[in-house]
């Protein structure tokens, strides 16, 4: 009888343990599932900020090269714009030392230097506006001016390579009604440059431009 109770206790007991040890690994799984989950949590998070960091560092490597685009293309635009007064003021200074003599002439040119100087000073503002040219945009300034003096400025800008290519350039003054506009001057001064300059340039030797 003794036996038989010691050999029950003992099967109790053994019941007990595999039910013990069953209980601690689902317990163990347990925790590593929740453990896993909150490493693969943490995971994502950690990808989502090297993603945000990619993309804020895409954003900015786009924004430098657009920067560097905008101010490349500006920078060779005004080289261009640029030419045209220079010239003018060189091929008048030419003329002041062929006509050194004649008092009346030098004034003229000396007046038409200085026009072409005050255009030359427009487009070097511009130029050395960096803000403007990393942005990538043409920012307007509008006053008021003459269209009489604006079409006088332009004559004594390209009169040297005009004279030089012996054409002839006329200017139609008729129906203006309003001398006085307003508007941005230097960009103006800069688009009809342009195409005078390439009119000049594509118009035969004696042509005539209008």
């Amino acid at each position: 009888m003794a036996g038989f109770i010691l050999l029950l206790f003992a099967g109790l007991f053994y019941s007990i343990s595999r039910l013990s040890l069953a209980d601690q690994k689902a317990e163990y799984e347990k925790r590593n599932n929740e453990l896993h989950l909150q490493t693969m949590k943490e995971m994502e998070v950690v990808n989502q900020k090297l993603k945000k960091a990619k993309n804020v560092a895409t954003e900015a490597l786009q924004t430098a090269e657009n920067a560097n685009k905008a101010k490349t293309d500006f920078l060779s635009n005004m080289s261009h714009d640029i030419r045209t007064p220079m010239n003018a003021i060189i091929g008048i200074a030419s003329l002041i030392r062929h006509d050194a003599g004649n008092k009346a002439k030098v004034i003229e040119y000396a007046d038409k230097i200085d026009i072409s100087s005050q255009h030359l000073l427009g487009i070097i503002n511009d130029v050395l506006d960096m803000s403007k040219i990393e942005a990538g945009k043409t920012v307007f300034k509008y006053s008021d001016f003459s269209i009489m003096d604006f079409i006088q400025e332009l004559d004594t800008i390209f009169h040297s390579p005009i004279y030089e290519k012996k054409q002839t350039f006329t200017i139609a003054k008729e129906n203006i009604r309003h001398e006085w506009v307003n508007g941005d001057r230097v960009h103006l001064m800069q688009i009809f440059s342009n195409l005078l300059s390439n009119a000049i340039k594509y118009t035969q030797e004696g042509g005539k431009i209008q």
